[in-house]
Order: C-alpha cells, then structure tokens, then sequence
C-alpha cells in the first residue's frame, strides 16, 4: 500500500517515547497521507501510556500497531519486525528519543515523490556537528571522510557531523540510524545478523548497504529534528566500545575492502583510546582494547 510506516523501537524510556508520538500527532501533514504508527518494544510499556498513545494517534487517524517482544533481543531484530509489520511501501525509523518539528513528514513524503528512483531518503540531527578543530582531528583520524555522503577508510560515519552545513540534497552511501527511511521493498526479507546484538553499533551502516543495492539513498538537510540521546537502556561502555571496533570490523568484511580498511581500523581505534585517557574513562578504554586485540590478531579480519 503507498504511504508511510513510522516505526520506533523502543526500549523503558517511556518519557522519551511520549515525546516521540506526541511531535507525530503534531504534524502539519494531517490525514493528507496514509499513516501508520509502529512499536516494537523491546521493554515493559505500561498499559495506561500505550492505551494513550493509540487513542492519540487514531484521533489524527494515524493506526497504532504495538508488537512486544519476548525473545530475540536487539535493536537489529527490532528493525527486522517492523519491517515485517509494516504494510506501507515506504518505513521510516525514529529512535524513541527524537523529536520531530511540524514539517517533517510532510517534507519526508515530497522528497520520496520529488526522487521516485530512490531507495531511501534520511535526515539530519540538530547540534550533531563538528567545530573546524574537530572535523581535523575526525579526518586525521579517519573517523570522516572528505565528502559528505561517505564512509570513512575505517568505516565510520563521521562525515554526518558536517551534514548541517549541506544547503540541498546530496546522495550518500549511509544514514544516521535515529531517523532513516527506506522503501519498504528495498529492505524487505531483512534476515538475523550474528554480530549485531543488543545496542547493534552500526546497523544503521548495514542496513544502508542493504537498501542502497536497490536505488540511491538521499540526505535531506530540511528533514532536521531534535535527537535528546537519552542515555537510558545502552549498554554498558565497556560493550558499546568493544562493539564499536569489532562491528565495524564485520562492515570492513562485508565491504571486502582490503588491508588498508583494517590498518585504518587500527588507528581509528588508537585514537579513540587516547581520547578517553583524559576522561580516566576506563570501560571504554578496556572496551576498545579488547576489539583491537581481536583486530590485530585477526580473529575475525582473516
């Protein structure tokens, strides 16, 4: 069917999700469009605040379909049934911290109609950006790449930290996983993934790659929104910085992008450890130890 899945995986930040819905029920698009409204929970909703948000969403005639899981954990299998859910031709992920100005979906859906061989079509996080001393050091460290819409060496998305500066629409190879849209078709029959668990660091990265084999994949920098980054249901530090080198890691090898991803990889993550040691932040920095030990001894690059 033509029109619009917005799904949110949502994991007890019950605050932040009533944020979420209630910048939905706000936009300026009205019924104009078919809407459909998608939660996969990977928590505990209280009934009360989930017999809200229905009501909420069906009085801007916005259908609610609210799915709990009880195994598979992670963002990555969340993603995987919302598409599955899903009975629109187009699906745009939020995380359950963002909110959206009145324009958004509105502009959204014109951007789709205004590029109709796209395969996804993604925004841009207000305040995300680099100062000119940070994007050096971002490049230096090949954390970013020179052009917006470009992975770094190592793999990382840091070029997103410029992309407020970008006045049109440009074509990039990734989204920012807080708001990121895809045609539905272009990411159906999305199977599990053995590496990407729990916070699933760079599943936004894969899921990218996925879509983009169908169509390009646009970056609209009038599709900016409020990214809060609630701090609330990640994983510890010490997980997300051993995820952030060996996730990437599985994204090298995916790519098969050969020696010198791997060598970038590695200073990337030097990097990041000395970055930390002023911060005395000793999780991430046994995290980051940890995924550059496996890196160096290859015991997932060989």
């Amino acid at each position: 069917m033509q029109g619009l899945s917005v799904a949110i995986c949502t994991r007890n930040r019950v605050q932040d999700l009533t944020r979420c819905i209630h910048s939905i029920t706000n936009q300026s698009i009205g019924r104009m469009y078919p809407i459909e409204v998608i939660i996969v929970d990977d928590g505990d909703l209280p009934e009360g605040n989930l017999a809200g948000f229905d009501a909420r969403l069906r009085s801007c005639g916005y259908p609610l379909i609210y799915y709990k899981k009880t195994t598979d954990r992670g963002l990555w299998m969340s993603r995987i049934k919302a598409v599955e859910l899903s009975s629109m031709d187009k699906i745009l992920f939020l995380d359950d911290d963002v909110e959206l100005p009145d324009h958004y979906l509105s502009t959204l859906v014109k951007t789709y109609d205004d590029h109709p061989d796209c395969a996804g079509v993604g925004g841009v996080a207000i305040g995300m950006r680099n100062s000119f001393l940070g994007t050096i050091r971002c490049l230096l460290s090949f954390q970013q790449s020179l052009s917006h819409g470009r992975l770094s060496l190592s793999g990382q998305a840091g070029s997103m930290y410029n992309w407020h500066k970008a006045k049109k629409i440009f074509k990039t190879e990734f989204q920012h996983g807080c708001n990121m849209s895809f045609k539905t078709a272009a990411i159906a029959g999305l199977e599990p993934v053995s590496w990407l668990k729990s916070y699933s660091v760079g599943e936004d990265l894969f899921l990218s790659r996925i879509a983009g084999r169908s169509g390009p994949l646009y970056i609209n920098p009038e599709l900016k929104l409020l990214h809060h980054e609630s701090p609330a249901s990640r994983d510890n530090l010490e997980n997300v910085a051993y995820m952030r080198v060996q996730n990437h890691v599985h994204l090298l090898k995916h790519k098969r992008s050969g020696p010198i991803g791997y060598l970038a990889l590695i200073w990337t993550t030097l990097y990041l450890m000395l970055r930390e040691q002023p911060k005395k932040n000793t999780a991430a920095i046994n995290g980051y130890k940890k995924g550059l030990k496996e890196l160096v001894f290859r015991q997932t690059a060989g």
